[in-house]
């Protein structure tokens, strides 16, 4: 029966879009059947290739007027100028200088994608990130420039009385390439408030600035933090609205789950959030993906940083279809006590073991190399 069950699933999901009612059914099935059905589904829409990008991530500033609860990474921004002088203050912001001992490094590294994201600092002038975006460009014009995510896009426009569409177009001519995908949290409003703080901005928000992203020619990634305060009902219907989008103005490169982690967050220390999601909640989140996304946007994401290596194995195994990145250099989920780093040899090394093909691919998806 369970067999039956999983080939009328993987059938009526290639060809129909599922509704929330339907993706709560499916969520009905035991956890093989539903790692049997993503898998199914991966292997249908991409093959048995595995991706990711050799990227460094440059975390310009932690000072943040967000302060999200669910956020490890920043530092206040209101107490920015009572630690200005003192040695050893928690907040930073990336000097030129700094950045170009950061492109050293990356090019040493031969990374094909820088991914720029930080704080929401209003000291920081349009000209600072437009003086980034060329050095990036100057020292590394073949590397793709990857920036920001979508509040922070937000946040800068608010905060300089630019429009976004202006902002857009001088960033493009800095250098930008893609956007990150980032701060899309959760949809669902009455969790979004419990997590994030009113400076960033809504589900709603977010969604519609995308689709003004996205027809400027600017694309980038979508993602959703689980595994707070969120049920399934909220993880479904989020999915729901990016597909929706997708379908209404195509943009997305890929969805990337995001394992909520728990150390150091207010969340955490408030005792709100006592422990990280299970491997079961983490398998059936890639396996909806799968289920819901994978027509509209094909590549699903798996951040081996968040969930762990061998837990992205398994993800792969429900699923997903990209391992996002190398990730030197990462420094948010490193403020979580994340901290750890990989090579292209060991991504290989994670693909091959569970009988996939990797390949390097571009930010954009099209396959360079084959390992």
């Amino acid at each position: 029966m369970m067999k039956y069950e999983e080939e009328y699933w993987i059938d009526y999901i290639k060809n129909n879009e599922l509704n929330k009612k339907e993706a709560s059914e499916l969520l009905n099935l035991d956890i093989y059947s539903l790692m049997k059905i993503g898998d199914s589904l991966r292997s249908f829409d991409t093959g048995d290739t595995v991706s990711y990008a050799v990227s460094y991530n440059i975390n310009y500033t932690n000072y943040c007027t967000a302060s999200c609860p669910i956020c490890a990474f920043y530092t206040p921004y209101k107490i920015k100028k009572y630690e200005i002088n003192k040695p050893n203050k928690k907040g930073y912001e990336l000097s030129l200088d700094d950045i170009k001992k950061d492109i050293e490094k990356a090019k040493a590294l031969n990374v094909t994608e820088i991914h720029i994201v930080g704080g929401f600092n209003p000291d920081l002038s349009i000209e600072y990130y437009e003086s980034l975006f060329k050095e990036v460009k100057k020292y590394l014009p073949d590397v793709t420039l990857k920036a920001f995510t979508i509040p922070e896009i937000d946040f800068i426009s608010r905060t300089h009385g630019v429009s976004i569409k202006d902002l857009i177009q001088r960033l493009k001519e800095a250098g930008m390439d893609a956007h990150t995908g980032g701060g899309a949290e959760i949809f669902n409003e009455n969790v979004r408030k419990l997590i994030t703080t009113p400076e960033k901005i809504s589900g709603e928000k977010w969604l519609e600035d995308a689709k003004l992203i996205h027809s400027l020619g600017i694309y980038g990634n979508s993602t959703m933090t689980y595994g707070h305060l969120e049920n399934f009902d909220d993880i479904i219907d989020h999915m729901i609205r990016l597909r929706d989008n997708q379908i209404d103005t195509p943009g997305f490169l890929s969805f990337i789950p995001l394992k909520f982690s728990i150390e150091n967050t207010p969340l955490y220390k408030m005792g709100k959030v006592r422990y990280p999601s299970s491997g079961d909640k983490d398998i059936k989140v890639y396996a909806l993906a799968r289920a819901i996304l994978g027509k509209s946007i094909r590549n699903i994401s798996v951040y081996w940083v968040a969930l762990g290596k061998e837990m992205a194995q398994i993800a792969l195994l429900s699923g997903g279809s990209d391992l996002v990145g190398t990730a030197f250099s990462e420094k948010v989920f490193g403020a979580t006590n994340r901290k750890t780093s990989t090579s292209i040899e060991e991504l290989n090394h994670l693909i091959n073991e569970i009988g996939r093909i990797p390949a390097l691919r571009d930010t954009f998806y099209n396959l360079k190399e084959y390992y």
